[in-house]
């Protein structure tokens, strides 16, 4: 089989494609699933080989024998949905979380311990890495999405969820980072057996859900704070109507068999090219309110969404979940007052804290400890804005130990009204702690 005419006829078919779905997309019209593309793939092939025929005749030579034709057609559609195959299959590790590759001879694999490991490279050269990376973009159906010399920083969401971003020609190399979210559908149960955390907590964490308490669920990059989410948000109601505010599809809560069945997702939109068109959290954020959702869920706070957020935990609709960059629990306060002013808006930092006060009930912090491990380190209550002070007063309930695990607090015991009610939910304190709460 001719490698070159197999490369070329790879090429081709990716455009083609992206060039249909981009057109289908634009259109108004539903994505076509993979067995459509795949059919319209095969549909292309035959008749790019049928070119080639007369081409070949054309020149006095013999076309192409069917049974080589035939498996250029098996070999072409084998990876026609994957441009990388090797990063698929660095991808379908289930100990992957990440993919770092500086150049096309380093490429190197995050773990779920936080190690990281060199492995083999899947292109000789920088400029094949480019091809691999601008052939994975046109795939994906969105040609505004272009990684170019013209356009040298790309940001794609891959087929399986993973978030991919790249940066060239303004960079010594190509750099390619791919996010893997990990452990899809886990539940609490799955991450105690993963020591994320202890049956203490996890019963606390599955209380503050049940008895429709706002949270809000920080920490740094890669910390495991989608994969806390989604877990909290398997102790709902498998009934209850969700309504999902993302960037991006990652926490897929309607993808996840027999979770939930009432899950109603929205996702931020872009500006086309010329600039039109575009939708951001905050426009999402008023908009779902007239949706009768049951719950609202933030996959991540970053911007004046924060307000529309707040807003709605504090006119009845209860038991919104979110996640939000910071170092520290603590930390989340100083954030909130400048993404509220983000898009734009006149709220004064104290207009913005009082109203957090208001809206949330408790931050579960988390954090890698010294080994490399997502860990849950803190859980703070929210408990009022004093406007003397001008600041949010918290209760640190749990708070890191030596281990940098989370541990109960003796100095901040649970109030007694408090605790009655989220063991009405399933909360179950060791014996230490109801000595302690008075």
């Amino acid at each position: 089989m001719d490698d070159r005419l197999d490369a070329t006829l790879r090429g081709q078919v990716a455009e083609e494609i992206g060039r249909w779905l981009t057109s289908e997309e634009e259109e108004g019209r539903p994505r076509p699933d993979t067995l459509d593309q795949q059919q319209k793939a095969r549909a292309v092939l035959r008749r790019l080989l049928d070119e080639h025929a007369q081409a070949a005749l054309g020149r006095g030579e013999a076309p192409l024998d069917p049974s080589v034709e035939e498996e250029l057609i098996d070999s072409v559609l084998a990876t026609a949905f994957t441009a990388a195959p090797a990063l698929d299959r660095l991808l379908r590790r289930p100990d992957v979380t990440d993919v770092l590759i500086n150049g096309c001879d380093d490429v190197r694999v995050m773990t779920l311990t936080g190690e990281v490991l060199q492995v083999e490279p899947f292109a000789t050269t920088d400029d094949q890495l480019i091809e691999m990376i601008q052939t994975l973009a046109r795939r994906g159906g969105h040609m505004e999405r272009e990684w170019t010399p013209h356009r040298p920083i790309l940001d794609l969401q891959l087929a399986d969820g993973s978030r991919l971003a790249a940066a060239a020609w303004v960079t010594a190399r190509p750099y390619i980072a791919v996010r893997r979210h990990a452990m899809v559908d886990a539940d609490q149960r799955d991450l105690v057996r993963t020591g994320m955390y202890d049956e203490e907590l996890r019963s606390l964490l599955a209380a503050l859900v049940r008895s429709r308490r706002n949270l809000l669920i920080s920490g740094g990059q890669g910390a495991g704070k989608t994969t806390l989410l989604r877990a909290l948000l398997h102790e709902c109601r498998a009934d209850e109507r969700i309504v999902v505010l993302e960037q991006e599809p990652e926490l897929h809560l309607d993808r996840v068999g027999g979770r939930h069945d009432h899950v109603l997702v929205f996702m931020e939109r872009l500006a086309n090219a010329e600039g039109q068109g575009m939708v951001t959290l905050a426009d999402l954020g008023r908009a779902v309110k007239r949706f009768t959702p049951e719950r609202i869920v933030v996959g991540e706070v970053r911007g004046p969404e924060v307000i529309d957020m707040f807003e709605a935990m504090t006119q009845g609709i209860a038991g919104g979940l979110a996640t939000i960059h910071a170092e520290s629990s603590l930390g989340v306060f100083p954030r909130l007052p400048v993404y509220a002013r983000s898009g734009g808006g006149q709220w004064s930092t104290q207009d913005v804290l009082e109203l957090a006060a208001i809206a949330l009930d408790a931050i579960v912090h988390l954090r890698r400890d010294r080994d490399g491990n997502r860990v849950v380190s803190e859980v703070r209550f929210i408990s009022r804005f004093d406007s003397v002070a001008h600041q949010v007063v918290t209760d640190p309930w749990y708070v890191a130990g030596a281990d940098g695990r989370a541990v109960r607090n003796p100095s901040a015991p649970i109030p007694v009204d408090v605790l009655a009610d989220l063991e009405d939910h399933g909360f179950r304190p060791s014996s230490s702690l109801v000595g302690v709460v008075g």
